[in-house]
């Protein structure tokens, strides 16, 4: 390590923040001074390694020397989208939805994301930490040499600040716990870096997962890797990619990774860019719903990165997408806080501070050649950097890193030349008001009403910290069953799209289920010749049912548990019999297997008849067959499936007035039913040719018949609420009338079959302490309306409330409390007198540590303001 804290000897107070790694650069707080050193750019380090350091305070700055236009010299444009993600929907890599068809068999299927089992999912804003890996290979350290640790934590800190933009829309914190710079001799036969960004994105997502210990508390431990090189990597896009990562690979030890290409202070953004990937972000397209770009402000998730650009920010989309991967529990990894002295420190200055402008051209065009320098005007860097190299004057169209500078007691900020001042105050955010209830989504059968409230009293700015808490809030409404015969609210769903266009056909749609499927809030659907699957827009509305026979709804895209009291993330369930919160005791389980021989070669064979009112109903093949599950009402012979030589695909059908599911997945049948039935219903085998019946397994659940007697007794309640808080006040057992199934019930029950006598009630002084007497309440003083006045002028006054309260802070009249005991209302500003003098700026000390030689000059510089515009 090279980066060291401390404080000035002598001085407690004071902060000292520095890194010898290739010569001294960092800040010292003294008093009220602040000082900068670094190495000078104007000369080269002595033979033994020594370097000639200017040291300056805020209010002076070193001026550069600026290059000379020549009037005629010809300036070319690279005029080019900068690059692109190599990131893809590749199914052996991404989670993502698949672009392509996929065939199986008869079946097309376009492909959906894969979901692990996940922890609790609520939309709520938590802090994340996202503990990083920073690897640099050879071709980084050729390149940089010594200084390559604190450029790349010079990058990292600009992604941090990325991550801090409020357009996220949650509160990530992204640091360094390790960093590994890669010598050539230092490579591991597992470790193959290439050309080729694909083969080194395995190779390397491989290596991290053995270089990362187990263990989540392990100081060493990280989250996702980040491998860095100045090759030029190529993948499905050509060699402009930039980087590659795995789509929704964060917290999967083997996928949390990503290869990220060098082209100066954007990789930056690529390294954002690519972790967005990891957090299961997609580019923006308009085919995922975002622009990649809103006027002038690129979008982060952009698949080109254009250097025409001032500000950048995470689209709709971007936010859409990681708040729906935390919300489903997949960030686990990230909630834990990093041990402090674990954690790298990123420099204090900004990055164009850290790397002059001269500096910034040999990054853009990857080399160490000294000629290569500015060839554009101060004032023009802002906007584009010209850089001198031996096609000429020539840009890649980006412009300098913010906090370059441009003038005199000038730097770049936002692409604009701008004086220096000090950086803005960070502003934390803060929740706005819930806003009303939303509509609900259904007009019967159980919908969702939502909440909503943002973090924009105020909006986190200047890397302030985002709001954490409940972001939405949910409840259900509209519960009363629909008519019988309707669709499903799914079904509706998949008919909405009958008129579209899909593959140049039109389709008559069903909903369609997959139970190997974890993705049971994606619309899939099916048309009626089960020919095509398909996964119709993101997800199925809030209100769709999870699964049939279970409460639970998909709520923004997720499956979310709903108890049988329909309350959102409830754990209150039925029990087999159907009772909410109920043990079981009501009903019997029925279980079973039909495999005798059948004495027919082929059509239609009664396997059992089920009675009205079961419930939890599961009919299963033993093995998968060409034969087939019918069922029909056992007394009108109609059948509800499969009957009359008519076999169905498979989906939902109404049988015996309940929503029944019907699967037929290679060759293998499953029925559920939850019930309750409203008629008899006789399960039948369809059998067909000489295919023999294989086994049919199956379970119900009947209401037994309850005969025990009621037992009614008397007992003492719970302890009332204290009759007064103070001066001494009653609590009361009183005797209520109780019974063993139903709980509590009236006392004319107990006075007719109680097996015991009534207890007499039970009383107890509580609260005895004496009530406070009023007394006055005082408030914050205000602050000053002015920071300094003119001498001769009425001192300035602050002023704070005063109210009468009781015990309780409840205001009462002024007359009832001591005027005489009454603080004072109103006082003096204790300011100074207003001085229009002002101060003379230090001048700057440039120190030879050889030669005592002093030099200076009269720029000032003061520390880093947000870094907002740096181009992907």
């Amino acid at each position: 390590m090279c980066h060291y804290e401390g404080h000035v000897k002598g001085d407690e107070s004071s902060k000292v923040s520095l890194s010898s790694c290739n010569g001294i650069v960092g800040m010292i707080k003294h008093k009220n001074n602040e000082y900068y050193i670094e190495p000078s750019k104007h000369h080269a380090p002595s033979s033994h390694g020594g370097h000639t350091h200017v040291l300056y305070d805020k209010t002076a700055l070193k001026q550069n020397n600026e290059p000379v236009l020549q009037k005629k010299k010809r300036r070319r444009r690279r005029r080019h989208r900068l690059s692109n993600c190599g990131t893809k929907a590749d199914p052996k890599r991404m989670s993502e939805t698949l672009i392509e068809y996929q065939h199986q068999g008869k079946v097309i299927v376009q492909g959906g994301r894969k979901l692990r089992k996940h922890r609790e999912k609520r939309s709520i804003s938590s802090p994340r930490h996202v503990e990083a890996l920073v690897v640099a290979d050879p071709s980084m350290v050729e390149f940089h040499e010594d200084n390559v640790e604190t450029y790349l934590l010079t990058i990292m800190n600009l992604v941090s600040t990325l991550y801090k933009d409020p357009t996220i829309g949650n509160s990530i914190q992204v640091v360094i716990v390790r960093m590994i710079i890669l010598e050539e001799d230092e490579l591991h036969d597992t470790l193959n870096i290439t050309e080729a960004a694909g083969t080194t994105l395995d190779s390397f997502c491989k290596w991290q997962n053995t270089m990362n210990p187990s263990e989540d508390d392990d100081p060493l431990h990280h989250d996702v890797a980040i491998l860095v090189t100045r090759k030029d990597i190529c993948a499905n896009s050509g060699c402009s990619t930039l980087g590659v990562a795995n789509v929704g690979g964060m917290c999967k030890p083997d996928r949390a990774c990503s290869v990220n290409e060098d082209s100066g202070i954007t990789l930056a953004h690529t390294i954002t860019h690519e972790i967005g990937h990891n957090f299961g972000m997609v580019h923006d397209t308009v085919k995922t719903g975002c622009e990649n770009r809103n006027g002038r402000i690129l979008h982060i998730m952009t698949p080109s990165f254009e250097a025409d650009t001032v500000h950048v920010s995470w689209s709709n989309c971007s936010r859409r997408d990681i708040t729906r991967f935390l919300d489903q529990g997949l960030g686990s990894c990230l909630e834990d806080s990093p041990l402090e002295d674990s954690v790298y420190e990123y420099p204090d200055l900004p990055a164009g501070a850290m790397y002059d402008a001269d500096h910034q051209c040999r990054l853009q065009f990857n080399s160490t050649d000294e000629t290569i320098v500015v060839c554009s005007k101060p004032e023009e860097i802002c906007q584009t950097l010209w850089c001198t190299t031996s096609e000429g004057c020539i840009t890649k169209l980006r412009p300098a890193a913010s906090g370059t500078k441009c003038g005199h007691h000038k730097w770049c900020q936002d692409q604009h030349c701008v004086e220096m001042d000090d950086p803005p105050v960070k502003i934390d955010g803060g929740w706005g008001n819930w806003s009303d209830w939303s509509e609900c989504t259904r007009t019967c059968g159980a919908g969702i009403q939502s909440q909503v409230r943002f973090c924009d009293h105020p909006s986190p700015a200047n890397g302030g910290e985002y709001c954490v808490g409940e972001r939405a809030r949910y409840k259900v409404c509209n519960t009363d069953p629909c008519p019988e015969g309707e669709q499903s609210f799914r079904a509706l769903q998949c008919a909405s799209h009958d008129n579209d266009t899909v593959k140049g056909q039109q389709y008559t749609w069903l909903p369609y289920f997959d139970s190997r499927k974890d993705e049971p809030c994606e619309l899939y659907c099916t048309d009626v010749e089960d020919t095509v699957i398909i996964p119709f827009g993101q997800f199925a509305a809030d209100g769709t049912p999870c699964r049939i026979g279970t409460n639970d709804m998909c709520i923004g895209g997720i499956c979310r548990k709903v108890g049988c009291d329909w309350v959102v993330d409830s754990n209150t369930t039925e029990d087999q019999c159907g009772v909410c919160g109920g043990n079981g005791e009501t009903c019997e389980t029925i279980t079973g297997e039909f495999s005798k021989k059948v004495n027919i070669s082929e059509g239609y064979y009664e396997v059992l008849t089920i009675p009205s009112g079961s419930r939890h109903i599961v009919i299963k093949e033993s093995k998968a067959s060409k034969n087939y599950i019918a069922v029909s009402n056992t007394h009108t012979k109609e059948f509800y499936l499969n009957g009359n030589n008519l076999i169905l695909i498979s989906g939902e059908y109404e049988i015996a007035g309940s929503l029944g599911l019907y699967e037929r997945e290679h060759e293998l049948e499953n029925l559920t039913i939850p019930g309750p039935t409203k008629e008899d219903i006789t399960i039948h085998i369809v059998l067909k040719g000489k295919h023999k019946n294989i086994g049919l397994k199956y379970e119900y659940t009947l209401p037994t018949i309850q005969t025990k007697e009621p037992k009614y007794y008397w007992k003492l309640g719970e302890w009332t609420v204290c009759s007064s808080t103070c001066n001494g006040g009653k609590k009361y057992r009183l005797p209520i009338c109780y019974e063993k199934d139903q709980g509590i019930v009236s006392d004319e029950k107990c006075k007719e079959f109680a097996e015991n006598r009534r207890p007499e009630k039970i009383t107890k002084s509580c609260n005895d302490i004496p009530c406070p007497s009023p007394h006055w309440w005082v408030g914050p003083w205000q602050l000053c309306s002015v920071t300094c006045h003119k001498f001769g002028d009425p001192d300035p006054i602050r002023r704070r409330s005063i109210m009468c309260v009781d015990q309780n802070e409840i205001a009462l009249p002024t007359a009832q409390c001591n005027d005489q005991a009454r603080p004072k209302e109103t006082d003096t500003c204790n300011v100074p007198l207003c001085n229009t003098t002002e101060d003379t700026p230090n001048d700057m000390l440039e120190i030879d540590n050889n030669s005592n030689a002093i030099e200076s000059s009269n720029d000032s510089n003061e520390s880093y303001s947000e870094i907002s515009n740096v181009i992907e």
